[in-house]
């Protein structure tokens, strides 16, 4: 079977970005058969670019942690309790120790004691620390946090 002379045309280009991290473009060729149409429908490859997009930031955002934390043997000296966790899942989303106590209805001090037994808990010092502990050890995972800003958008 012989494709068409011009069968490496562009049909199409989509941006390959995650939200202001640019990527590059994902090319689909015409289809070879027949060249009046892209060689993927337009809801495939607007898939396909997102995925590689989500893919490529995911990957990206995982190598940098990684490299913040090569020669540290975390390790969790106490399981965290419910609202512990909570806490640490509302410091890794930015929020600030206010924030943190208005969404869970508690007072900010009470915010800083849960900070406090968090960094005793990972063997840390700091917030920024206890966040690297944490991601390094599976306690909190960017695909977690990736996959609930997805679900809000839905709403």
């Amino acid at each position: 079977m012989k494709l068409p002379h011009d069968f490496h045309q562009v049909a199409m280009s989509l941006p390959v970005q995650f939200g202001r991290n640019v990527y590059g473009s994902l090319h689909i060729a015409v289809d070879p058969f027949n060249t009046e149409q892209p060689a993927l429908p337009l809801v495939i490859a607007q898939l396909l670019a997102q995925s590689c997009s989500w893919l490529l930031y995911t990957l990206e955002q995982s190598t940098f942690l990684h490299s913040q934390c090569p020669h540290i043997d975390y390790q969790v000296y106490e399981p965290l309790t419910k609202r512990e966790s909570e806490v640490l899942k509302l410091m890794f989303r930015g929020y600030d120790q206010e924030q943190i106590a208005e969404q869970l209805c508690i007072a900010p001090a009470t915010v800083n004691k849960h900070r406090q037994h968090i960094y005793e808990r990972l063997g840390v010092h700091n917030e920024r620390d206890a966040l690297l502990a944490a991601y390094y050890i599976g306690i909190l995972s960017l695909f977690d946090d990736l996959m609930l800003k997805d679900e809000k958008k839905d709403y």
